[in-house]
């Protein structure tokens, strides 16, 4: 017992000298600190802060590997996941154990640092000095900075609480708006949720008048060194509406979630990617559909973070057996499985066994810059498939566009029941998504029962424990 006061009052003396530095130092840039009240002088320090937010998402905490290639492991939708590491034990699912509570632990700890430093941003800038702005960027800003802070929060909320569906009253997730000393207490399911969905709608308030993605604002290298171009590395004006879309989803409001998707595929800004990018050479095919992505990372260490893990050399590399992928994958011209292996590679275990491992995300000397290291987080297809799920009747036409749009040649039947409706639309999420971690919230949103292939799931497992020494500190229940 008195070992253990002592560690907590260690660990308590370490929380405190961690927030004492947080009011004078914002970790922004993987190389440098910033002394805060200096950074936000100019809007070089605005920019330069929200960038370092956007680096601290690509790091292994969060969507690197643990929030992204881990709940595809947590889903089931690799067939193993070798037998040792961090992976496979949250592929088992043993999150109180000392393996699971440092990926556990680090996933709070690094989102909520990223949301503290979004909010000390936030902070600063709405006293700012809009003069000190060129044009559109202190609304764009602003904007892509509450986007975040609303993304943030709402897959802590999706990965920390229970669903909508199961208990809009329980207690969630602190949702932090200011950048202070003050604890934050826990909201309910439904409270979180209203927060992210305030948070979206103001910031689409602000990307709506300033984004070129929306306007259609000329930009090129010449503008502003180029700072607005590839909006889909930023949290742009569709990739709100397409957030949006899933918050609503989350919610049961299928009404608003298919206005919200409907948006995004109607503003004509994301196109499929042709078959062409795709039946091409390892180095030029296009893995990620880069068109399609609608808000995507750029991954500096992908080789080392993501792709070691799926090579198919290693002992613990995720694998995908014969008769998963064969269920998976069972019309022999999808791109997305196909015998051509576009993104898949082959593993021989044994004489009599097969497995293959998932290309989607290596990389290659030579290929086009625009497909290097990019780690999707929404693409197109989603919201496809979130409309088909909120409009039945017109789940059939929609399923076969995507059919048309991944080399499918057989129709969905317009006839289709309600039943086989949704089970396409789960199949379509399985086939879709590999390595970037969407069907985990899928099956957690629909409370599913079981995983395919897998009987039946605990579903006590859909919920992270939060850390323990947010609880012992007071500031979780």
């Amino acid at each position: 017992m008195i070992m253990k006061q002592k560690n907590i009052i260690l660990t308590l003396l370490t929380v405190l000298v961690l927030l004492s530095s947080c009011e004078k130092w914002l970790d922004v840039q993987p190389k440098t600190k910033v002394e805060s009240s200096e950074l936000f002088k100019s809007e070089t320090g605005y920019k330069d802060a929200l960038w370092g937010i956007y680096t601290k998402m690509t790091t292994t905490s969060m969507y690197g590997l643990n929030m992204t290639i881990y709940l595809d492991a947590m889903a089931r939708i690799f067939s193993s996941a070798g037998t040792s590491g961090a992976g496979y034990e949250m592929f088992m699912y043993r999150y109180t154990g000392n393996v699971g509570q440092t990926v556990i632990g680090n996933i709070w700890s690094t989102t909520y640092n990223a949301i503290a430093n979004i909010n000390n941003l936030i902070t600063n800038i709405e006293t700012a000095d809009k003069s000190m702005f060129s044009q559109d960027n202190y609304n764009i800003i602003y904007g892509e900075a509450l986007a975040l802070r609303a993304y943030l929060h709402f897959d802590m909320l999706r990965l920390f609480a229970p669903s909508f569906i199961v208990n809009k009253d329980a207690p969630s997730i602190p949702y932090i708006k200011k950048f202070n000393y003050t604890i934050t207490p826990q909201s309910t399911v439904e409270e979180a949720l209203n927060e992210v969905i305030e948070d979206l709608q103001a910031a689409e308030l602000l990307l709506k008048v300033s984004d070129p993605l929306y306007t259609n604002r000329t930009i090129t290298s010449a503008t502003d060194n180029g700072y607005l171009l590839n909006r889909n590395l930023r949290m742009n004006y569709y990739a709100v509406k397409a957030i949006l879309a899933r918050a609503y989803m989350w919610k049961g409001d299928k009404e608003n979630a298919y206005n919200y998707a409907m948006e995004v595929i109607n503003s004509g800004k994301f196109k499929w990617t042709i078959v062409d990018n795709i039946a091409t050479t390892e180095i030029l095919r296009d893995r990620t559909f880069t068109n399609e992505q609608i808000f995507t990372l750029h991954i500096e260490n992908i080789t080392t973070n993501i792709q070691y893990n799926l090579n198919y050399k290693w002992a613990n590399s995720y694998k995908v057996n014969a008769t998963y992928f064969n269920r998976i994958f069972p019309y022999p011209t999808d791109w997305r499985g196909a015998n051509a292996l576009y993104f898949w590679s082959d593993i021989f275990t044994s004489s009599s066994t097969q497995e293959r491992t998932s290309t989607k995300l290596w990389q290659y000397e030579g290929m086009p810059t625009a497909y290097q290291r990019k780690l999707p987080l929404i693409r197109l297809p989603e919201m496809y498939l979130i409309a088909a799920e909120c409009h039945l009747n017109e789940a059939p036409n929609i399923i076969n566009t995507i059919r048309l749009n991944r080399g499918i040649s057989e129709t969905f039947a317009l006839t289709s029941t309600e039943v086989q409706i949704t089970n396409e639309i789960k199949q379509e999420y399985l086939r879709e998504f590999y390595c970037e971690g969407v069907v985990w919230y899928y099956y957690k949103r629909q409370n599913s029962n079981s995983l395919d292939g897998f009987g039946t799931f605990n579903k006590a497992n859909y919920t992270l424990p939060i850390p323990q020494q947010e609880i012992e500190f007071g500031l979780i229940k």
